[in-house]
């Protein structure tokens, strides 16, 4: 089969599973290489030393902040409730200029955030979106202004232009765990 038919009957049988499709099992059928994947992941045969998230420990307003770290994201998100506990303030979502991004609970803007990375501060800006899952995000454009580094295999994220080096939390250090 071509690859793109594996891919695509292999996002069909996971796409499934992450809404919780409510229809009854036999109405669709699972691909069989998705089914092979969930029986080796039942035996075990696929066990993650990190945390699904890729969480980093920062500091903001003097307190402590769990970022992710999202290149699927271009800005940066910070969550109404962390803006709140930091306490900094938004502009409107109409100061804003163009806010035409796929990311449909932005509800503003915040313009100079410092964030302390280690030893260093960094001045950044980021959107302000109605998500009670997220705290905060570090997006695309802060990791490449930033010349970061993901080593997964060290399990650190590497700031060569602040010279700094973060490792990652475990799923142990994770919030809500």
């Amino acid at each position: 089969q071509p690859h793109s038919v594996v891919q695509r009957r292999l996002l069909e049988g996971n796409l499934n599973k992450l809404r919780g499709d409510t229809r009854v099992q036999s109405a669709w059928v699972q691909s069989p290489l998705a089914k092979d994947q969930d029986e080796k992941m039942e035996k075990g045969e696929h066990r993650r030393k990190e945390t699904s998230r890729l969480l980093i420990q920062c500091q903001c307003q003097g307190q402590a902040l769990k970022a992710t770290v999202n290149t699927g994201c271009l800005p940066n998100l910070i969550s109404k409730n962390c803006l709140n506990q930091l306490g900094l303030e938004e502009m409107s979502v109409m100061d804003c200029g163009d806010l035409s991004l796929p990311i449909p609970s932005v509800v503003g803007r915040i313009e100079h955030m410092e964030l302390q990375f280690g030893q260093e501060t960094v001045l950044c800006s980021a959107l302000v979106v109605d998500d009670e899952m997220l705290e905060f995000c570090i997006g695309l454009q802060t990791l490449c202004s930033l010349k970061c580094c993901i080593d997964l295999e060290e399990g650190v994220l590497r700031f060569k232009a602040l010279s700094q080096e973060l490792p990652f939390l475990h799923a142990t250090e994770e919030p809500g765990q």
